[in-house]
């Protein structure tokens, strides 16, 4: 196993795109929260605005279940979810009305750099080994100006 991808649609066009429903894309259909591989089998996860979906109470048990599934020491978690504080900042400055806010940033969870790193820290990522993207990260994905990009090793 390599690279695995959680999304409908192939992003990371090496890797095998999971999915919780069958799609045109999806390569396996997985319950994203419980995933079934094999422990220490993956090289990479890439979460695509995936965790930013599950209730807070459910974040840590999905970021183990993440980090148990990573090849020990060199698997790689990529987590992309909306920036909160850039969200905020848009809507108060008025880049955005409410209805946009309403319509595109509709989650049970939301992160901030600090909360993000906490979240993975309690799962067992360690605190030295994020790296956090401002900008595109090269030969894998574009970063959205309110996406929160965060690289973590399984070591």
């Amino acid at each position: 196993m390599n690279k695995i991808q959680f999304s409908n649609t192939r992003i990371i066009p090496d890797a095998m795109t999971v999915w919780y429903e069958p799609g045109p894309e999806v390569d396996l259909v997985m319950d994203i929260k419980n995933l079934t591989f094999r422990p220490g089998s993956v090289d990479a996860i890439y979460a695509f605005h995936v965790l930013d979906h599950f209730f807070q109470s459910e974040v840590k048990g999905v970021l183990e279940n993440w980090k148990l599934c990573l090849k020990p020491k060199i698997g790689v978690l990529y987590v992309v979810v909306d920036d909160f504080d850039v969200i905020t900042r848009s809507y108060i400055s008025g880049d955005f009305p409410i209805e946009f806010f309403n319509e595109h940033f509709t989650h049970p969870t939301y992160f901030t750099r600090d909360n993000l790193l906490n979240e993975l820290i309690n799962a067992g990522f360690k605190e030295s080994a994020p790296i956090i993207w401002y900008g595109d990260v090269p030969d894998q994905f574009k970063k959205a100006k309110h996406e929160l990009i965060f690289q973590i090793s399984n070591g």
